[in-house]
């Protein structure tokens, strides 16, 4: 039967292939704290963790040597040339170097991070789990590198990046007088979040009825092909669009999207 090996010649085979993987380090500096989290776990189920950690005592020579083979085992060719010549047989020295070079304090690399951070965008096809989990990563490097974000600097940067679909939300966060954690803040937003599903027909009922809509379109067009230049869409025109009517309705008087000031019931009571 055939082994399974890295790119370095090194890896394991067998039934151990499903950890390795999980375990590998691609050279992606963006994954390197969540790879160091798992090798560090994996080292202490070795019995070797408190061996390549940084300490004031000498490591056992012997158990080092081990921490090194252990540790090459997950490198990509990159990463194990950093280290296969000024670290050989020294895992405390070789997983120092990697933190330095993957996740050191180089200006360079912080100018980057901040970049990165204060650059943040929501795409379409990204889930909010997603984009605040590439917000906490940027910051969390930042912060290992010495630098100070506060959890409303990291809210605000957040909020910079949603779309306009979240314009509600953002009012009511940004008119608040509450200082939120940014723990409070994600559970706020994804609170959000489900409501505008729930309103705007994310559920798999109303999925199936806007299917069902747009063939009734289609069978009433003598030619089925009419398209909405708003939504890019076949089956509707659009002046009967229901994103685009949805994306047009902004009351400034209750801060909602469900109607506008003309409609509002309550700003024309609170003017009587």
């Amino acid at each position: 039967m055939a082994s399974s090996h890295s790119s370095t010649g090194y890896g394991p085979s067998g039934n151990s292939v499903g950890r390795w993987n999980r375990l590998y380090f691609d050279g992606d500096e963006r994954k390197y704290e969540q790879w160091e989290i798992k090798f560090l776990g994996y080292m202490r189920l070795q019995k070797l963790k408190d061996t390549i950690l940084p300490s004031n005592e000498e490591p056992d020579r012997t158990k080092n040597e081990e921490a090194f083979a252990e540790l090459i085992q997950f490198l990509d060719d990159r990463s194990l040339a950093l280290v296969m010549r000024d670290a050989v047989d020294n895992g405390r020295k070789a997983l120092d170097i990697l933190r330095n070079h993957y996740a050191g304090r180089g200006k360079p690399r912080i100018i980057a991070l901040y970049t990165e951070l204060t650059s943040l965008r929501k795409s379409t096809s990204e889930s909010i789990t997603d984009y605040v989990i590439k917000a906490e990563t940027a910051t969390t490097a930042l912060r290992n590198a010495g630098e100070t974000i506060s959890d409303g600097l990291l809210i605000s940067m957040v909020l910079k990046g949603l779309p306009v679909d979240y314009k509600p939300f953002v009012v009511v966060i940004t008119q608040s007088e509450k200082q939120m954690t940014f723990t409070e803040f994600k559970v706020a937003l994804r609170n959000f979040e489900d409501t505008e599903k729930a309103r705007f027909g994310e559920t798999n009922e109303s999925v199936v009825m806007k299917t069902m809509s747009k063939s009734f379109h289609k069978m009433k067009s003598p030619t089925g092909n009419i398209s909405c230049f708003a939504c890019a869409q076949q089956g509707h025109k659009a002046d009967s669009c229901v994103d685009k009517i949805r994306n047009k309705l902004w009351c400034s008087f209750c801060k909602t999207s469900t109607h506008t000031d003309k409609a509002c019931r309550r700003k024309s009571k609170g003017h009587r």
